[in-house]
């Protein structure tokens, strides 16, 4: 009898075991599927930022942006990639030898969160303001959400206040009425 009750928990045992191990299977193969798309997202990210500013290459847009991409800025909104197109040739043809440094990318599914530093020189104009040859650097953090392999939206924050005193421009109180 001891045999036979020995032998029912052995079985018993081992059941509960190898579901217990085929569940543990599944979640580490949804894990390992969910962080390649974390890193391909992340790539995507580098890429454009590299290709935007480093490379200075216009038809990164079109590789690595949606083409109903928002874009939702400080002080600035785009919908739609001709939008967008228009907005980052300003700023081209503003600012030469522009160079970004990636200090961060973190990814969590769909989801990429970027801290870089951009740099350049003003040497056209921008916004009405004549080129004044200064060097600009400035902190930018930008989430982006991605999908289908593509930006598809894109929340950004910079320093445009430093921004706007390295190229000159002074901050002063608004006269009263």
């Amino acid at each position: 009898m001891k045999k036979i009750v020995f032998m029912i928990l052995a079985c018993v045992l081992v059941a509960a075991t190898s579901c217990h191990h085929k569940t543990d299977e599944t979640e580490l193969e949804a894990l390992k599927a969910r962080q390649k798309v974390e890193e391909q997202n992340k790539m995507l990210v580098q890429r454009y930022w590299e290709g935007k500013w480093n490379d200075r290459r216009p038809e990164i847009l079109g590789e690595c942006l949606s083409a109903d991409v928002m874009y939702h800025g400080t002080s600035m909104q785009m919908n739609g990639m001709e939008e967008y197109k228009q907005v980052y040739g300003t700023y081209l043809a503003a600012i030469s030898a522009t160079h970004v440094e990636i200090n961060k990318l973190i990814a969590e599914g769909d989801w990429v969160t970027s801290y870089i530093s951009l740099s350049g020189t003003h040497t056209g104009e921008l916004d009405g303001l004549p080129p004044t040859g200064k060097q600009i650097s400035v902190s930018v953090f930008t989430i982006f959400r991605l999908a289908e392999g593509k930006i598809m939206e894109e929340w950004e924050i910079m320093d445009e206040l430093g921004f706007m005193t390295q190229l000159g421009l002074e901050l002063g109180m608004k006269e009263q009425e």
